[in-house]
């Protein structure tokens, strides 16, 4: 037999807590790209209308189909493509998301591609027409819309290099995207609740350093030591909320989300105050204690 117990990896080498958390986070991003096999697949009897047409010499319905055909199997590569990349972008592997906006593209490629079929069995263009709205609505259904892509445009400030600050904002964007995906693997809607809004807040600052890209100096460290901090911490009590379900370590999780929803709040507005010095202390204080609360004592529990 090729496959092990669960916990053992190839080899039979154990796979730690971290591996396994890591590989369902990233499951559930790659999972929705499973889906575009239907759009190979469920046009494959189409094969056999060619064959049909061939042999009965009716070159206009042999090009319809193979119309059709080429319709959906250019939407199911378009499809892979931009699911590909949204799990990328959603596992913070990705700064941006594809300019082209695929999945629609996708849509009307399947709404050529059910007309045509439909038209290659005979029906009449209005008929046909239905079933080329059946397959777009069909397709907005099963894969969705193109997510929005958050690009980074940092106002053009002198003296600043705003090459530079871009960066630094899409690393941030980067972080706040992988605490979304590890807050996905909580499932206490009081923490997803408090973590969604830690989200926005620091989305909100960050926009605020692109429009005055003079704030990333004051904010560096925010965007350092304080979203690296809160990006381990989820991703910790993720983990180890799978693993041992405990009421302290819950009441701890919840003090700290309260503790950084404050904080980040406090952050936006001495940001906007220019209190450089206050920023710094807080961010350093609140990030040597997410460190210290969040991530060593649930590792000595599980080692307990």
């Amino acid at each position: 037999m090729s496959g092990g117990p669960p916990g053992l990896g190839a080899g039979g080498h154990v796979t730690s807590g971290d591996q396994l958390s890591e590989l369902a986070q990233r499951g559930r991003a790659w999972a929705p790209v499973m889906k575009t096999a239907a759009l190979f697949v469920l046009p494959l009897p189409l094969l056999a209308a060619v064959l049909g047409a061939l042999v009965a010499g009716d070159v206009a319905r042999v090009s319809l189909v193979l119309g059709a055909l080429g319709s959906t199997w250019t939407a199911g590569i378009l499809s892979w493509r931009a699911l590909v990349a949204e799990a990328h972008y959603l596992l913070g592997e990705r700064a941006d998301l594809p300019a082209v906006p695929q999945k629609l593209i996708s849509a009307v490629l399947t709404s050529a591609g059910a007309g045509l079929a439909a038209s290659a069995a005979g029906h009449a263009v209005p008929a046909a027409g239905m079933f080329a709205a059946l397959g777009a609505g069909g397709y907005l259904a099963f894969y969705g819309r193109d997510l929005p892509s958050r690009r980074v445009v940092v106002a053009a400030v002198e003296g600043i290099d705003t090459a530079a600050v871009g960066e630094e904002l899409e690393e941030a964007h980067g972080r706040l995207r992988r605490i979304t995906a590890a807050a996905r693997g909580i499932h206490v809607r009081e923490f997803c609740d408090r973590l969604n809004r830690i989200i926005a807040i620091g989305q909100t600052i960050l926009a605020e350093i692109e429009r005055d890209p003079r704030q990333a100096s004051r904010a560096r460290r925010f965007l350092h030591l304080y979203l690296d901090s809160t990006e381990r911490v989820t991703g910790e009590f993720a983990r180890t909320h799978r693993q041992v379900r405990s009421a302290e370590l819950e009441q701890s999780f919840r003090q700290l989300l309260i503790d950084m929803e404050d904080s980040f709040v406090q952050q936006h507005q001495k940001l906007l105050q220019h209190d450089t010095t206050a920023l710094d202390v807080e961010i350093e204080v609140l990030s040597a204690r997410l460190r210290r609360e969040a991530l060593n004592e649930p590792v000595r529990r599980r080692s307990s």
